[in-house]
């Protein structure tokens, strides 16, 4: 690896860090957009060198970015420059796939700087979580932007706890022993944390950890971890107290903290029960399945089939969803977001590409390496179909960065068959 390539790389790991660590706290800084551009420079700088791997998958993405560069030129004129390219982003975060094939020949180089960044998240996102506790004032401490820089949304909490408990499972994780015993504690205390506050959370940890372990059941890996399953009550029991010791409120939403709360979310996924379901709950239902079918009926029955409403235009006073506030530009589902802005074809193309990248999880044979990257995948994917993820960079970042490795373990594995 020459010595632009391994500072790029540290570079993208520090910038991995702060993201994964900090949240929403940071999410405005602009770090990820520059170390986008900076990866496409080091991209051309080692043109000559490069190997794009040419599959089904690279096929799309490459697609998705050719149509998004040509609804970025259409958007300019009439919505201007700075909503347009910041619609744009919505796909153009894809570039980070073809970035990590930059480094095809030390993949596991980049796994492994991944790998250190959740050897130490589930205690230093934890700590947070009790300095916000012990003093209230943090709550509203703004560093950067206009978020609290201790604030860090629920759902993508759920999704970086998955990724770490993964990474432990398999072993991708190498640090002391009893770092990693505290990592389950805090990631039991954590989970129940993020579970309080978003359902959608909640599902982006629970669905894919049991289709993961489901599929690795008769597995030497999956029976020696199924074994210890019977220890997950007595995680979560001695989690709890840190749990209820945990004091503050969502900010908006104005849920709390607790096991009423708590049970409330759970209950709230099965049972439609407006008197059993909080109001606060039952809101962010309707409002989001009114947009979503807004949507629906504009593009497969309407006059957007083809081409959607394209980029720069405000999706939510386009649609008639004032009550969201003119802020909110994306219906918090990303694939109804593309929908919305791309047309119904370009809906499909997205479909059949979540069919590739999860195909392990579903099909009869996998191998354990791209089981876990496609389990991860789905994750991401499930937080995203709940709340605004993809459209910015805090989650976008982390799910095409593990796109490019599950495409560069694929090849590798069919690489491998062909040369036997």
């Amino acid at each position: 690896m020459n010595n632009l390539k391994n500072l790029y790389l540290s570079w993208v790991a520090i910038v991995y860090a702060l993201y994964c660590f900090f949240n929403k706290g940071i999410a405005y800084t602009y770090l990820v957009e520059f170390t986008w551009l900076l990866g496409l420079l080091v991209l051309l700088k080692n043109i000559r060198s490069y190997a794009f791997i040419w599959r089904k998958e690279t096929i799309l993405v490459s697609l998705f970015l050719l149509i998004t560069a040509i609804y970025t030129l259409v958007g300019i004129g009439p919505y201007g420059l700075q909503d347009t390219i910041r619609d744009s982003f919505v796909m153009n975060y894809a570039f980070f796939v073809f970035i990590v094939f930059l480094y095809m020949d030390e993949i596991q180089v980049l796994e492994q700087k991944i790998a250190n960044v959740y050897a130490y998240f589930p205690i230093i996102v934890a700590i947070g979580f009790f300095l916000r506790t012990l003093y209230p004032q943090l709550n509203y401490w703004i560093l950067i932007g206009n978020h609290p820089f201790f604030e860090y949304k629920n759902g993508d909490l759920a999704v970086h706890l998955f990724i770490c408990l993964m990474l432990m499972v398999n072993q991708r994780i190498q640090a002391n022993p009893k770092l990693l015993q505290l990592n389950y504690l805090l990631i039991g205390y954590l989970a129940l944390i993020s579970s309080t506050y978003s359902r959608g959370g909640m599902l982006s940890f629970i669905v894919p950890l049991a289709i993961y372990f489901y599929k690795i059941r008769k597995t030497p890996r999956g029976k020696f971890y199924l074994g210890y399953l019977k220890f997950a009550p007595l995680v979560l029991l001695i989690a709890l107290p840190l749990y209820t010791a945990t004091k503050f409120k969502d900010n908006t939403q104005g849920r709390k903290i607790g096991i009423e709360q708590l049970a409330e979310n759970v209950t709230s996924i099965f049972n439609r029960d407006s008197r059993k379901v909080g109001k606060t709950l039952n809101d962010n239902i309707v409002w989001r399945l009114t947009w979503w079918g807004t949507i629906v009926d504009y593009t497969f029955a309407g006059p957007y089939f083809l081409q959607g409403k394209g980029l720069g235009i405000n999706l939510s006073v386009s649609d008639g969803v004032t009550q969201t506030g003119d802020t909110l530009r994306s219906p918090h589902n990303y694939s109804m977001t593309l929908l919305a802005r791309y047309g119904v074809p370009f809906f499909f193309a997205w479909i059949y590409f979540l069919v590739l990248i999860l195909r392990p999880l579903f099909s009869k044979h996998f191998n354990e390496e791209t089981l876990l990257y496609s389990a991860i995948l789905f994750s991401l994917f499930l937080n995203a179909s709940f709340d605004v993820s993809f459209e910015g960079p805090v989650m976008a970042t982390p799910f095409w960065i593990f796109v490019g490795i599950l495409l560069i373990k694929q090849e590798n594995r069919l690489r491998e068959k062909l040369t036997a």
